[in-house]
């Protein structure tokens, strides 16, 4: 029983270390649309893309500053250029008939991460919305 506890206990602090140890870029956007990510309607305002680099891998949290309501967005795809170069971050929507969808997020070393349910097709517009990176941290 006291090994269990005991195993228990170290892989509660093992999580607690991974978490506190994450990476976080702060981001922000001002979204002039409503706009779809993961499955959430999203209104127009003010968000803050949150990237954590975790040991699973990255993941986005956009906070809208003027609702306070957030969601967990986990890329699909990501694309390192072998050589990154300094770029503006981007977001992109995949825009049909008045309807956005979140489809990719460039950050500033040029890394590409791409979203279920944004691809572009037929009729399709691309909105692309700059992101104002946070260097206060």
């Amino acid at each position: 029983m006291k090994r269990t506890a005991f195993r228990v206990m170290i892989l509660a602090a093992a999580a607690v270390a991974a978490v506190t140890t994450a990476s976080a870029q702060n981001m922000k956007a001002e979204i002039p649309f409503p706009f779809q990510a993961v499955g959430a309607r999203m209104p127009a305002g003010t968000y803050w893309v949150i990237l954590n680099q975790t040991g699973a891998g990255p993941m986005f949290r956009l906070y809208n500053a003027d609702s306070r309501n957030s969601v967990l967005a986990l890329p699909r795809v990501s694309h390192s250029p072998a050589r990154p170069e300094y770029v503006n971050p981007v977001l992109s929507f995949a825009c049909t008939d008045g309807r956005c969808v979140l489809s990719t997020l460039k950050n500033d070393q040029s890394t590409v991460y791409s979203f279920s349910g944004g691809k572009a097709g037929t009729g399709t517009q691309m909105a692309t919305i700059a992101l104002k990176t946070d260097r206060s941290e």
